[in-house]
């Protein structure tokens, strides 16, 4: 009850926050369709309305966006996972673009299975393949299409330790399907494997634990990046760079953040602005001029 009053009450406060200020600068954000880059990308366009700016979005893969950041179409594209996952797409325009802000440390992807599998069963990748555990384990793997780099490295992994030789397929489903079947799985307390990321809202459920990955068949701990042209500094105002570069996040709260919009059934651009309403020191020190 408390925590749906605290909601409420956050909730009434950021719309008080807010003023209609007539905006001059357009300011153009790309960020990937992930439920984490979505959560990310509300708070930067919050915090930018906030402070008098107009913001327009545009979702897509990281080579569609890079490109277009490498070409002066978008401003700014989160989230950039380096020096691993997102290598080969940043490679190409590493020369015009700038790394901005570290969003957040410690990303990564990796296989998950439910905590309620015995560990002594079930603790690297590689013990997918006992017989014991084949006995038992859902043999569909499903991946959320939603994250194109998930999907690429767990097709890389299911290769690197030949998934398929011990029956186990892949199959890539729309993110509602994928959210709806893993907790059906999990209520059913089925015998699962699923590949995950960090930031993502399962990781605060405490429900899932990683997969050891001898292999290295997943890309290893990232930092997340907000990128920018190399010209952009020039065309748009010095107070957002001030912003920006000030706006280190952090993966347990962007999984508050999609755990919010989740539980309320409220798009992330709300919950961001529940988000800034409970911590106003925090948005702030991003806003303010130095």
């Amino acid at each position: 009850m408390l925590k749906k009053l605290f909601i409420l009450v956050a909730f009434q406060l950021s719309l008080l926050s807010y003023t209609s200020t007539s905006y001059a600068i357009t300011i153009k954000i790309g960020h990937n369709d992930t439920s984490y880059d979505q959560a990310a990308a509300a708070l930067f366009k919050v915090v930018f309305e906030r402070s008098g700016y107009n913001v327009a979005e545009t979702q897509g893969d990281p080579d569609l966006l890079l490109s277009m950041l490498d070409r002066g179409e978008i401003n700014f594209y989160l989230s950039a996972w380096l020096p691993n996952r997102d290598a080969d797409s940043f490679s190409p325009y590493s020369e015009n673009l700038k790394l901005i802000t570290r969003l957040y440390e410690n990303a990564s992807s990796f296989f998950a299975v439910p905590r309620y599998i015995p560990r002594s069963l079930i603790n690297t990748v590689e013990d997918l393949s006992k017989p014991e555990v084949l006995e038992k384990m859902n043999a569909t793997i499903l991946v959320n299409k939603q994250d194109s780099s998930l999907v690429m490295q767990a097709e890389r992994s299911a290769v690197a330790y030949d998934l398929e030789s011990s029956g186990y397929g892949l199959q890539i489903v729309a993110s509602d399907a994928w959210d709806e079947n893993i907790d059906n799985q999990l209520e059913k307390k089925t015998w699962f494997v699923t590949p995950m990321t960090k930031p993502h809202l399962l990781n605060l459920s405490k429900k899932f634990r990683k997969l050891k990955d001898s292999k290295k068949s997943f890309a290893q701990k990232d930092t997340a990046w907000l990128v920018s042209n190399s010209k952009t500094e020039k065309r748009i105002a010095s107070h957002i760079f001030e912003i920006v570069t000030k706006m280190e996040l952090s993966t347990k709260w962007i999984a508050e953040l999609e755990q919010m919009a989740e539980e309320n059934n409220w798009p992330h651009y709300v919950a961001a602005r529940v988000w800034m309403a409970a911590h106003p020191y925090t948005v702030e020190y991003w806003i303010s001029s130095e």
